[in-house]
């Protein structure tokens, strides 16, 4: 999938630091996915080393796109867009 970073200062957060589905952003916890990934899905990135809980969701986020996120604007540039593989574990229904 395609992976990029955000902030809470990109304009799309308005620097309120709350996500789609509520919860406030995390570093190395949140991540943005498309609608078809529900919210609470586990995204697990080996090159990463890290899982993520989707609980955003975003203008430019569609198909395999997906957007995590960083506390340092500079750090998700750096980070930029990368194609990596990723786990998807949904959410135990019930």
């Amino acid at each position: 999938m395609i992976v990029t970073a955000y902030t809470k200062n990109d304009k799309t957060m308005n620097g309120c630091g709350i996500t789609a589905s509520g919860a406030p952003v995390e570093e190395g916890v949140t991540i943005a996915a498309p609608p078809q990934i529900p919210f609470g899905t586990r995204i697990f990135i080996p090159a990463l080393g890290r899982t993520y809980t989707v609980t955003d969701r975003g203008g430019a986020i569609r198909g395999d796109h997906l957007d995590l996120y960083m506390n340092s604007r500079a750090r998700a540039i750096k980070f930029g867009r990368r194609r990596l593989k990723v786990e998807i574990r949904l959410p135990k229904e019930g």
